[in-house]
C-alpha cells in the first residue's frame, strides 16, 4: 500500500499571518470569469504557488469498518441475507469516492479485536473453521470483509488482536490470508470457503487503542478474556501474565513478537502500532509513551504509529465539552495542532521515516451516546472535511473514518453501545439505494481534490475568531485551506472549509504566471444545523473570476469549496 512520509509537520502549505502589507494587484486582460464585477483583494488573501511543490499527501481517503457492519459476498454460505441491496449500494459508493491521485481509498478491518469493557476480542478461526454454522452475532469472516473491500476497490488494513489472542494467533491469522500451503489447515480454511489466492495482505495493525482503560488487554486480573489475566478464559497468554498494555514498555515487548512471528510468515509485512487519542495523554503522555515504545519503534518493520480522534470526545480532556458548540466542531481541531506536533517530534526523534496515521477519525463518538444530537445535521460533514484538511496541513500519512455500514438498527435506541448513527455514511433510499449523508458528501469532495503533492499557500489576509479551550486562548483562522498539485505540475487544487457561521467572505488567490482556474464547486446548507437527513444538500458549481494572475471566489457562511487549476502548456 502506497503510504507516503511527510518528514516534516507543518508544511509550506500553510503559511498564515495577519499583518503583512497586501501585494500589489495582478494585471492582465481576464483570462476567466464565471462572475461579474471586477477581481479586487478579498477580505481573505493569499499567494498560491503550484509551480513549487511541497510534501506528498497521505492516503487520506479511507474507512475503519466498525461495529454493525455485515457484508457478504455474492452466494454467501454462511451469511447470504447480509447481502443486500442496500449494501452493494453502500460498497459501490465507497468505490466512487476515490482520491484524486488516484490511489485507492483505505479501509480498515478492526471489529473490536482487541475486545472492549473485558469482553472477547475478534478470533478469525472460529469464523472460518470448516464446517462452522451460521449464527447470530457472528462477526464477518474473512472472505466476508474482503469482499466488501474488493467490491468498495480499497486498500485493506488488518487489526491484530492484541488485547485477548497471541502472537502465535496472529501468525495463524496472516498464514490464513496470505499462505499458499494446502496442507496447513489455515490455508485449507481460506480455500474452503471458496478463495484460492492468497490475500498478500502487508499492511496490519497490532490491536487498537491497547493504551486505554476501554480495552480487554489493559486490564490484569478483573477482565475475563485478556491475555495478562492468569485466570482467563481460555488461558491468557502465560509469557504475559499480569503485564497488562496499561504499561507501554510491556506492550512494546510483547507487540516485538507479533512483528516476528507475522514477519515469519509474510516477510513484507509493515506494521502500525497504537500511540494515543488526540488528546496525547494516553500512556503518560505522548512523548513518554514514545520513549517507552522506542525499542519497538526501532523495527525496521514498524513503519509508524496510530492515534484515534474523534473530536468532541477527546476534547473533553482539553477542558472543552459543549457538544452543541457549531463552531468548535468546524474549528475545534484547531485545540488539538500542538499535541500533533508534539507526536511528530517524538517519532522523528525516533526514526525520521516513521508515519503518523489516523485510522480511526470522527467528529463525535460513543462518549457522546445520547447526548450528540447533530448526527443528522450538515456540521457533521463540514466538520470531518474540516478533519481532512487538518490532517493535509500536518502531513498525516493515512487517515480512516469511522464508518458502520448498518441500516436495521441504526436509530434503535437498545441498538450496540458502540454504533452511533452517525457513522453511517449513507442511509437506506427507495429501491436498495445508499443515500449519501453529509460525511460522504463532504469526505468524497475533498477526497477528489487531493493530488500528489501539497502546493505552498501563504495568507496574506485572513479572518480569525477567537476560541477558548481550557486555559488555551486559540485564534481560530475562519478560512481553512490546503492545496494541492499534481506530479507534472500541470494541474492544481485547493479546498477551503468557511468556518463563519453567519457572515460570507471573498477568497481571493495570486496565483504563478500562466495559470487559470477551470471550475468551482460549494457545498453550502442552509445553515450548519441543517439537517441533511431530511433535507440533502448537493455539491454544485459556483462562481469564480479571474484576472490576470488573481482569481476570486464568495465563501458563503459555514460551507466547503473548492477550485481547480491549470497550468501554462508544456
Amino acid at each position: 500500500m502506497p503510504v507516503r512520509r511527510v518528514a516534516s509537520l507543518v508544511p509550506a502549505l500553510l503559511l498564515a499571518c495577519n499583518s503583512s502589507a497586501p501585494p500589489v494587484p495582478t494585471v492582465g486582460a481576464l483570462s476567466s470569469s464565471t462572475g461579474n464585477g471586477p477581481v479586487t483583494m478579498g477580505d481573505v488573501h493569499a499567494t498560491l504557488d503550484f509551480t513549487k511543490p511541497g510534501e506528498p499527501v497521505g492516503d487520506l481517503v479511507g474507512w475503519d469498518l466498525g461495529r454493525g457492519t455485515a457484508y457478504a459476498p455474492e452466494g454467501d454460505p454462511l451469511h447470504p441475507e447480509w447481502r443486500t441491496p442496500v449494501m452493494v449500494a453502500a460498497a459501490q459508493a465507497l468505490a466512487d469516492a476515490r482520491p484524486g491521485h488516484g490511489r485507492a481509498p483505505l479501509m480498515r478491518f478492526s471489529d473490536q479485536s482487541d475486545g472492549v469493557g473485558g469482553g472477547d476480542g475478534y478470533h478469525f478461526y472460529r469464523y472460518v473453521e470448516p464446517g462452522h454454522a451460521p449464527a447470530a452475532g457472528d462477526a464477518m469472516a474473512t472472505f466476508e470483509y474482503f469482499a466488501l473491500m474488493q467490491d468498495a476497490d480499497a486498500a485493506p488494513i488488518v487489526v491484530l488482536n492484541f488485547g485477548s489472542g497471541t502472537a502465535s494467533e496472529a501468525a495463524a491469522y496472516v498464514t490464513h490470508l496470505n499462505g499458499t500451503d494446502a496442507a496447513d489447515v489455515h490455508v485449507a480454511a481460506r480455500h474452503h470457503w471458496g478463495q484460492d489466492q492468497p490475500y498478500r495482505q502487508t499492511q496490519f495493525e497490532i490491536g487498537s487503542e491497547t493504551y486505554a482503560p476501554w480495552t480487554t488487554g489493559y486490564y490484569a486480573a478483573d477482565a475475563p478474556y485478556s491475555y495478562a489475566n492468569p485466570a482467563a478464559t481460555p488461558g491468557g497468554d502465560p509469557e504475559w501474565h499480569n503485564r497488562p498494555s496499561s504499561s507501554a514498555a510491556d506492550y512494546a515487548a510483547r507487540a516485538l513478537e507479533y512483528v516476528a512471528v507475522v514477519r515469519a510468515v509474510e516477510p513484507e509485512a509493515r506494521f502500525w502500532v497504537p500511540l494515543s487519542q488526540s488528546s496525547m495523554d494516553a500512556w503518560g503522555g505522548v512523548e513518554a509513551a514514545v520513549q517507552a515504545l522506542t525499542p519497538l519503534l526501532r523495527d525496521p518493520a514498524v513503519a509508524g504509529a496510530a492515534i484515534h480522534q474523534y473530536l468532541l470526545d477527546d476534547a473533553r480532556p482539553l477542558g472543552w465539552d459543549d457538544r452543541d458548540d457549531l463552531f468548535f466542531a468546524l474549528a475545534g481541531v484547531e485545540a488539538f495542532r500542538p499535541g500533533f506536533a508534539r507526536a511528530r517530534a517524538a517519532l522523528d526523534a525516533v526514526r525520521s521515516d516513521l508515519e503518523l496515521v489516523v485510522t480511526e477519525y470522527h467528529l463525535a463518538g460513543a462518549a457522546f451516546r445520547g447526548r450528540f444530537t447533530r448526527g443528522r445535521q450538515a456540521v457533521v460533514g463540514l466538520g470531518v472535511a474540516g478533519m481532512l484538511l487538518f490532517y493535509a496541513q500536518l502531513g498525516v500519512e493515512a487517515a480512516c473514518q469511522h464508518a458502520a455500514l448498518e441500516f436495521e438498527t441504526l436509530d434503535e435506541p437498545d441498538r450496540d453501545p458502540l454504533l452511533e448513527p452517525w457513522y453511517n455514511p449513507f442511509r437506506r433510499g427507495p429501491n436498495g439505494t445508499a443515500a449519501p449523508q453529509a460525511s460522504y458528501v463532504a469526505t468524497r469532495l475533498v477526497g477528489e481534490h487531493l493530488l500528489e503533492r501539497t502546493a505552498p499557500l501563504e495568507f496574506k489576509r485572513q479572518v480569525h475568531q477567537d476560541m477558548s479551550v481550557g486555559t488555551d486562548k486559540i485564534s481560530a483562522p475562519l478560512v481553512h485551506a490546503a492545496a494541492f498539485v499534481d506530479p507534472a505540475g500541470e494541474a492544481g487544487t485547493l479546498v477551503a472549509l468557511h468556518r463563519d457561521l453567519e457572515r460570507s467572505h471573498t477568497l481571493s488567490l495570486d496565483l504563478p504566471p500562466g495559470w487559470t482556474a477551470t471550475a468551482a464547486v460549494q457545498w453550502a446548507p442552509p445553515a450548519a444545523d441543517h439537517d441533511t437527513l431530511s433535507h440533502p444538500i448537493d455539491v454544485e458549481p459556483t462562481e469564480f473570476a479571474q484576472d490576470g494572475e488573481r482569481v476570486q471566489v464568495a465563501l458563503p457562511p459555514h460551507s466547503l469549496v473548492a477550485l481547480r487549476f491549470t497550468g501554462a502548456a508544456r
